[in-house]
């Protein structure tokens, strides 16, 4: 293959002249700087949200607890967890803290894309076209939010990222086994083993990315040119093996996991969104997705042109894992939520940097067409940066410390909240809070009780709000805090337990957390 372009495009891979050293390094810092630089701002300013605060909770916990008991419980696996807590020690517990675990995992999966042209040999076509995948990705809104999170989600699409790249330099070693470099594909398999593994301890729902890669490596495998496809199928089997034993230790776990999940209440309801909402989050939001996407199809008929075994491959990997969960979702048990697949964004900024060096042929066009992706997305990015976080944990707990008079009492549902409260609401003189049916972890499978979304969160029951308006009767004020009451409290037992002889005087919001301050009705009949 050649560097020259041909009818249907410039050729993606080929062993052609590479950019200079210092123009190729100096593309890359300077992606490195805009990333870094995007990731920045907000995370100690933004409080953090619900599952923010879980991991806070659980990184706090000894090793001990994360990795015995915290499992039977909790729906994520407990590696995350762990590499928080060691990097809490180094960074602090603060919000900016917390959070920089994932600017740093994703400020590496921008390196990595940008880097990944010159590591697979693609020669210059291919390594401008990477960068330019890897530029698209530092200004992806959708990426930088999930940057700025204490979640995994960043962690995963790191890792992600490294099992496509390991999986296109396998496959490319296809072509090369017969140029006196035959363990370049055993190199590549034992990256992609390691990988793999490190995505499977990254979430639960990795298992369905990682069935898709090795689907698609098993593929392209199949449509290459090369000789030895049987050898290197066995060898991608043992990749495939080596990043399942890699996971092993969990997967009793999971197992476990998977059978109490299946008797939980879960929150998510599918809807036809779904069908469209990972290919939204993953080209960076809605604006800038729509032509990242328009570029992405022909950038795909671009790759399978010239390298149709990476095309295949590429193709298996983003739809299958898709599929599988909206299939579960719509036909089994709701498990789709669209952050799930912000790992599709690298390769999805991939086909759309295709899409240009395919479509249009002239300088002016490309960098007009790039421009536009790139105001989009970082329209997309400031508007992020506006929005008031999704919980206001912080607020919270301020007005609380600030308004709650000490004969008051504080009654909250769901009991997660505790997690939330424990992070905000820990410092002295702070109020209270009666949690129902009891505080987190409320672990108790034969009361009948129902939970939500983990094991540790249940519905409240009849029984729960059983005796409280009498418990609560030598308090003058009750102070109401829920999160999603739909969920946890779909009969209103709590509402209804605390209306009764008290009327509402007062009410505030802060997202998805609602505030309302209950005292005694004038008219209602004193308890003895």
């Amino acid at each position: 293959m050649t560097d020259a372009a041909s009818p249907a495009g410039p050729v993606i891979v080929g062993p052609s002249t590479s950019l200079t050293r210092g123009v190729f390094w100096a593309a890359v810092a300077a992606i490195f700087l805009v990333a870094t630089v995007l990731r920045i701002p907000m995370l100690a300013t933004r409080s953090l949200w619900l599952d923010e605060t879980y991991s806070a909770w659980f990184s706090a916990l000894s090793l001990h607890e994360l990795w015995s008991e915290v499992p039977g419980y909790e729906t994520h696996p407990p590696l995350y967890y762990t590499l928080l807590k060691a990097w809490r020690l180094l960074f602090g517990a603060s919000e900016a803290g917390l959070r920089s675990l994932s600017v740093l995992s994703s400020i590496a999966t921008v390196f990595l894309l940008s880097v990944s042209g010159r590591l697979l040999k693609t020669g210059r076509t291919g390594e401008r076209i990477l960068l330019l995948a890897g530029l698209l990705l530092a200004v992806n809104a959708e990426n930088i939010k999930y940057a700025q999170e204490a979640r995994p989600y960043a962690l995963e699409t790191l890792a992600a990222t490294l099992a496509l790249i390991s999986a296109a330099g396998f496959v490319q070693a296809l072509g090369r086994q017969a140029s006196g470099n035959p363990n370049a594909a055993a190199r590549w398999a034992i990256m992609l083993s390691l990988a793999g593994g490190l995505l499977l301890w990254c979430h639960n729902t990795a298992l369905f990315i990682a069935f898709g890669l090795w689907c698609g490596l098993a593929l392209a495998i199949l449509l290459s040119n090369s000789s030895c496809k049987p050898r290197m199928l066995v060898i991608a089997c043992c990749a495939g093996l080596g990043a399942l034993v890699i996971w092993s230790p969990f997967l009793p776990w999971f197992i476990s996991q998977s059978r109490s999940f299946g008797n939980m209440q879960f929150w998510i309801k599918p809807a036809s969104s779904d069908l469209i909402s990972a290919w939204i989050l993953a080209g960076g939001g809605l604006p800038p997705a729509m032509l990242i996407i328009l570029l992405a199809i022909p950038g795909m008929w671009v790759l399978w042109r010239h390298e149709r075994a990476l095309a295949a491959g590429l193709c298996v990997t983003l739809l299958l894992p898709l599929c599988i969960v909206l299939t579960l979702s719509f036909a089994v048990k709701p498990v789709y939520i669209d952050r799930l697949f912000g790992w599709m964004a690298p390769p999805l900024m991939v086909l759309a940097t295709c899409g240009v060096a395919g479509i249009f042929r002239a300088a002016p066009a490309r960098l007009t067409v790039c421009g536009v992706v790139i105001a989009l997305s970082l329209q997309a990015v400031i508007q992020g940066y506006l929005r008031p976080p999704i919980e206001d944990f912080r607020a919270l707990a301020a007005d609380l410390n600030a308004n709650v008079k000490p004969d008051d009492i504080v009654v909250a549902i769901p009991n997660e909240l505790d997690v939330a409260m424990k992070y905000y609401g820990s410092t002295a003189g702070s109020p209270e809070v009666m949690y129902l049916p009891g505080p987190f972890p409320y672990r108790d499978p034969d009361d009948g009780h129902m939970y939500v979304a983990n094991l540790g969160a249940p519905r409240i029951v009849p029984a729960d709000v059983s005796g409280l308006a009498e418990r609560l009767a030598v308090h003058p004020r009750i102070w109401l805090l829920t999160r999603r009451g739909d969920l946890y409290d779909p009969d209103d037992l709590l509402l209804r337990a605390i209306s009764d002889v008290n009327r509402q005087t007062a009410e505030a919001r802060y997202g998805l957390v609602e505030l309302r301050l209950f005292e005694r009705d004038p008219g209602a009949p004193r308890l003895p």
